[in-house]
């Protein structure tokens, strides 16, 4: 995957290993750095690897 490409809900999903309904439940309480763009939710992957890298705790 391109990392400057836009994902939609369910690519995200899948690439968080997540269900849809948890990306849309979460996306704005956890501060996953989205936009909406035609009335739909579109996700940068390297905005996302960021996101993760920075909020994300690893686990030990």
């Amino acid at each position: 995957m391109q990392p400057n490409r836009l994902m939609n809900v369910n690519e995200l999903a899948s690439y968080l290993a997540m269900k849809p309904a948890w990306v849309y439940n979460n996306h704005r309480t956890l501060g996953i750095p989205s936009r909406k763009i035609g009335g739909h939710l579109r996700f940068r992957q390297s905005e996302v690897d960021r996101w993760i890298d920075r909020d994300c705790p690893a686990s030990a």
